[in-house]
């Protein structure tokens, strides 16, 4: 349509005729003067009831009246047409069209004609419908699935409190007596109970993250990240360090918090010579977004298990040696995909380690983080 205004109007009945939508002429005051065969074979009119105004007699009842309001603007201002709604067809169903028209204008700019065509969109109406109802059908799932993981999380702490006092009470009343196998599995069963609760507090961090916008800050993530070394206790002679490059922003705190917390601690947990980790968080670039990268020099992931460790629960050794609920990187992955940004994994910079990367969006812009490659 935008090569309309440049043609004749023989050259574009010509045209028309060609093409597999329908199209048709106006003349300066919006009344139609041509259609092509297309608009006949579906409408299953004849010019004589379609001339000049006639076409709102195959237009929609609940839609004409904004039709004829909003062509007739275009008309009286000169500006290029565009709009959707249904025409019946000669079988008296309604179908679904897009419509474009362009004025032609004289050497003294006053419109001779205007060029329009209408484009069947039935079926992509269709798609978006289905796709609106089923964003609306995941929101909720998800909104019940979050609630169900916020109450199931916070609902079993109470037992599991009573669990572990029980087995507090057990080893005051066998105190001497707890020897051999017997020691070992009272260890094992608070271990257990230990893991239950980190478990039950992740599930509730999980069923939290980004579930409310935060309020937005302004955050110096230098310092930020110095807190955190602090807050984590790292081991004895493990080292964590906040790079120059890291900015202060226009940001949500909690989230962003939250998200650097678990991959520090993530990454000391993980670390298989912990007198003597380092950790090193910095920042790049990234457009609207800030692209952190927190890097460790421990054992890393090899590349094939590394979108699996994004996975609820999802853990690379037996329980029984690392101690958590596999869920710490699901978080981050939550927590960043609420703020419009992206999370990956890459190789150490030494051949040893594991970077994590992530976007987050500058000055609160949020959502502008979508489309960067990592």
């Amino acid at each position: 349509m935008e090569r309309a205004a440049n043609l004749t109007t023989d050259d574009f009945r010509a045209l028309a005729d060609a093409l597999p939508q329908m199209a048709w002429v106006a003349d300066p005051n919006g009344d139609i003067i041509w259609y092509n065969q297309r608009w006949y074979d579906y409408t299953g009119t004849t010019i004589e009831q379609m001339f000049g105004w006639g076409w709102r007699d195959v237009h929609h009842p609940d839609h004409v009246e904004r039709v004829v309001e909003r062509i007739s603007e275009a008309f009286r201002t000169g500006e290029p047409w565009k709009d959707t709604f249904p025409l019946r067809g000669a079988d008296g169903e309604y179908r679904w069209f897009l419509s474009l028209a362009q004025p032609h204008r004289g050497p003294d700019g006053a419109i001779l004609r205007w060029f329009g065509t209408n484009t069947d969109i039935t079926e992509r109406k269709g798609l978006e419908r289905r796709l609106a109802r089923h964003a609306i059908d995941l929101r909720r799932s998800n909104e019940e699935l979050e609630q169900f993981a916020y109450v199931a999380s916070h609902d079993l702490k109470a037992p599991l409190r009573g669990i572990e006092n029980l087995v507090g009470w057990i080893e005051e009343d066998l105190e001497g007596s707890l020897i051999g196998d017997v020691q070992t599995n009272m260890e094992l069963l608070k271990s257990r109970v230990r893991r239950l609760d980190s478990l039950l507090d992740d599930l509730l961090a999980y069923s939290r993250a980004g579930r409310a916008d935060a309020a937005m800050d302004t955050v110096d993530t230098k310092a930020l990240v110095e807190e955190l070394a602090v807050l984590v206790s790292p081991p004895e002679g493990f080292a964590i360090t906040a790079d120059d490059s890291l900015p202060t922003l226009r940001a949500a705190r909690a989230p962003l918090t939250q998200a650097l917390q678990n991959l520090i601690g993530n990454a000391i947990k993980h670390h298989d010579r912990p007198a003597e980790g380092h950790i090193r968080v910095e920042t790049k670039p990234a457009g609207d977004a800030v692209e952190f990268v927190v890097t460790d020099d421990g054992p890393g992931i090899p590349e094939q298990f590394r979108e699996r460790v994004f996975g609820m629960f999802q853990t690379l050794k037996p329980r029984d040696e690392v101690e958590g609920s596999g869920m710490g990187l699901a978080i981050v992955r939550k927590l960043v995909d609420r703020q419009g940004g992206k999370v990956w994994l890459s190789d150490g910079p030494d051949g040893r380690g594991l970077a994590v990367h992530f976007t987050w969006p500058r000055d609160g812009r949020k959502g502008q983080a979508d489309g960067l490659d990592g």
